[in-house]
């Protein structure tokens, strides 16, 4: 009897020790991340405030080949310009280049399903090649007589699809890609811990992004609580930024990650690590491509881009020094100048 006390006092003990040391652990991490966020900020004071978003004119009625309502808006005059977004953003990320572009282009921004302003599909599928009919829509509603589509992050890999599905149609008027942080290959080629999530990935951890796509009250709760707390800001500036971020760029990510819902940011990330481009696919690429990707992305690395440049004829790839996987905020005077010397290019 006393040795079954005993043995239970040390379980009880091991337990209450590991539960301590967990609290200990995740208090301890806040307070890291706290303390990062607090000296990104203070670095960050003086710097210029971003652009106000460009006011764009909406576009009513489009609906994706499932029925899906899109949302998309365009400003500016001239050649068209598709932007697509990435995973958990929306058409805003782009407001440094709409800001930069409308004055000699007609800027179209959409927001991909389950993102932004548009619908979550029926079916709950949002697959590249869903997302590639999102951007499709979107097309077709405008029907430009020349055009290029810019895409970021999930955005590229959707731009990506819709030319290996949709881009022979538009021989002569298509007069160009661009690909932002983003990748022609599968996404686990590219990002950290790739090689734990190809083991992980479809078993067990598709199944778990299932479980977590589903609507929840309580997960709903969790997930505006950590996407408002130092946590959720170390997330966005790990996942998306480079050494030294500006506090601002990275507390605007935080919002868009935690504005998507749950379900939607599960099955969009699901939806990522299905994505998959045949590599003749992109041989077959005729119109000129322009990659551009930050030397410390951790989901799309800079290795995963020249493969990708290599396997596109004649694409030119361009990699910026200590920034992440969102150089479009975080060095957007940089990225707008590679993208007007391409586009003027392209439309000469």
């Amino acid at each position: 009897m006393a040795g079954e006390k005993t043995g239970s006092g040390i379980l009880g003990g091991l337990l209450g020790g590991l539960v301590r040391f967990s609290l200990l652990g995740a208090a301890g991490a806040y307070a890291a991340a706290a303390g990062v966020r607090y000296a990104d900020h203070r670095r960050s004071r003086g710097m210029e405030p971003p652009p106000a978003l460009p006011d764009g004119e909406p576009r009513e009625g489009i609906r994706s080949t499932d029925g899906t309502p899109i949302y998309a808006d365009s400003c500016g005059e001239g050649p068209t310009l598709f932007l697509v977004h990435g995973l958990a953003c929306n058409h805003t990320i782009w407001r440094y280049q709409r800001a930069f572009l409308r004055d000699r282009y007609r800027v179209v921004s959409l927001d991909l399903r389950g993102h932004g302003k548009s619908g979550t599909p029926a079916s709950g599928d949002q697959s590249t090649e869903r997302l590639a009919e999102d951007l499709q829509a979107v097309v077709e509603a405008f029907d430009p007589p020349e055009f290029a589509v810019i895409g970021h992050s999930m955005g590229g890999f959707t731009t990506l699809k819709w030319h290996e599905r949709f881009g022979e149609r538009y021989g002569g008027r298509l007069k160009g890609l661009v690909l932002v942080d983003s990748s022609g290959l599968d996404v686990v080629e590219g990002m950290v811990f790739g090689g734990l999530v190809k083991r992980l990935y479809p078993f067990p951890l598709a199944a778990a992004l299932d479980l977590l796509a589903r609507e929840r009250p309580l997960a709903r709760r969790a997930w505006g609580l950590y996407g408002r707390s130092a946590l959720g800001y170390y997330l966005a500036r790990y996942t998306a930024f480079g050494k030294r971020p500006p506090a601002e760029e990275v507390e605007f990510q935080r919002e868009l990650i935690f504005s998507t819902a749950l379900p939607e940011f599960m099955r969009a990330m699901k939806a990522c690590l299905d994505y998959h481009v045949e590599p003749d696919a992109l041989s077959r690429i005729e119109v000129p491509v322009l990659i551009l990707v930050g030397s410390e992305d951790r989901l799309t690395a800079r290795r995963a881009n020249e493969r990708t440049s290599s396997m596109i004829p004649g694409s030119r790839l361009v990699v910026y020094p200590d920034k992440g996987h969102d150089t479009m905020l975080e060095c957007p005077e940089e990225v707008n100048r590679d993208l007007g010397a391409f586009l003027e290019e392209c439309f000469a």
